[in-house]
């Protein structure tokens, strides 16, 4: 690395020679072996963080020392993308250029998504030898698609109101685009590696396709996409009776059929009156929780009984409802801001809490020992409190 320029200098007569010559500019397909799915070579799993207060209160982390030389000592020894080799030998010069292809592949596969995922990930690589990085990036510009050309679906089963036709093609693509046979999303992460004296870049690509069902509709403001989405509802209801009926127990869940709309909290009344309007009274049960109290008096059987639940968005910032949250999940208390590292690990904390607190409530002496749960991890958070 100390005598690369002057290196790479020395030798441009023959580099560039091989600058035009390169069929290897599009990306090639490779193999992957599963072995090689989490490469702890090329791509060493990092320390894990635990937290510490210090003597003013304040919370910071701290990165687990043995782990994080091993990882230090990893990440200097992992193999490098670019391998030069000079010799002389019998009078002449022999240069090599190694490109480790495979290694870029595996820290692109590494960062890739793999929780909740059963696709199969793809790699790919590219190496383009003329390669000078663009003084400013000259980006297609961004338009909007128009829905002009899509077809009108029918007027939903049990509107009172009839749609418009421009809402019925946007019913139509929202119908598609969650459908079980819907285009998947592709995921993709890229790890690159540059020769700069020479000019040459390599990529590793790692992809995977996953179906996200849905999308977002982004008609302009008036153009009714409140009854549209409601009329997505409508269509879809038999279908998601069906499917609700054949739903297997969930693990740390309790199933439900609603649809879970969460929205500004001044339109969560507009949204219930809506729903009224455009399907008569009584065709679909609704819940409103447009505050953290409106929780107090809310039921499990409501919400399962519940074809479309209403939430306020900031209620899952309010205070009480943090409280309530980890006082429920007895996992330990969320800290008082609501942002950064430390909540984030904290929040992941409490939810793996209270997976473990629905599974014990569904056992026939559930909600007994749930509450014995809750006062027995409120009874340590005091007795932690009083001996900090």
């Amino acid at each position: 690395k100390v005598h690369e320029r002057s290196t790479f200098k020395a030798l441009a007569w023959w580099t560039e020679r091989v600058r035009k010559d390169n069929d290897f500019r599009d990306w090639q397909e490779a193999s992957l072996i599963e072995d090689y799915a989490r490469c702890a070579r090329c791509a060493p799993k990092p320390p894990a963080v635990k937290w510490k207060k210090d003597a003013k209160g304040k919370v910071f982390a701290l990165e687990r020392s043995i782990q994080a030389g091993r990882f230090e000592r990893a990440l200097k020894h992992r193999p490098a993308p670019f391998v030069t080799q000079l010799k002389a030998e019998g009078g002449a010069g022999i240069v090599r250029i190694g490109v480790n292809i495979a290694s870029l592949m595996h820290r692109a596969l590494s960062r890739l998504p793999s929780e909740g995922r059963t696709e199969k990930a793809t790699v790919t690589w590219r190496f383009n030898t003329d390669f000078s990085p663009m003084a400013k990036l000259n980006l297609p510009k961004f338009t909007l698609a128009s829905n002009r050309g899509d077809e009108e679906h029918e007027q939903p089963p049990s509107f009172k109101v009839l749609l418009r036709k421009e809402q019925l093609r946007s019913l139509t693509w929202m119908l598609q685009q969650e459908a079980a046979n819907a285009p998947p999303f592709v995921e993709e992460e890229i790890s690159e590696a540059m020769l700069e004296p020479g000019g040459w870049r390599v990529e590793g690509r790692a992809q995977r396709p996953i179906h996200v069902r849905g999308g977002v509709l982004a008609d302009e403001v008036g153009y009714g996409k409140t009854a549209i989405t409601l009329g997505l509802i409508d269509c879809t209801a038999k279908q998601i009776k069906k499917r609700f009926s054949q739903m297997d127990d969930m693990t740390g869940k309790i199933p439900v059929r609603a649809t879970l709309v969460v929205v500004p909290p001044h339109l969560t009344k507009q949204w219930d009156s809506e729903v009224r309007k455009f399907t008569g009274n009584g065709r679909y049960k609704t819940v409103v929780l447009s505050t953290a109290s409106s929780i107090n008096s809310l039921t499990i059987e409501a919400v399962q009984e519940a074809d479309i639940v209403i939430v306020a968005s900031n209620l899952f910032k309010s205070p009480v409802y943090l409280q309530n949250l980890s006082a429920f999940a007895a996992g330990g208390s969320l800290p008082e801001k609501q942002d950064g590292r430390y909540f984030n690990a904290r929040l992941e904390s409490v939810l793996a809490a209270l997976r473990d607190q629905v599974d014990t409530l569904k056992d026939d002496n559930g909600p007994t020992s749930v509450l014995k749960n809750i006062r027995k991890r409120a009874e340590e958070g005091a007795f932690l409190s009083l001996t900090m």
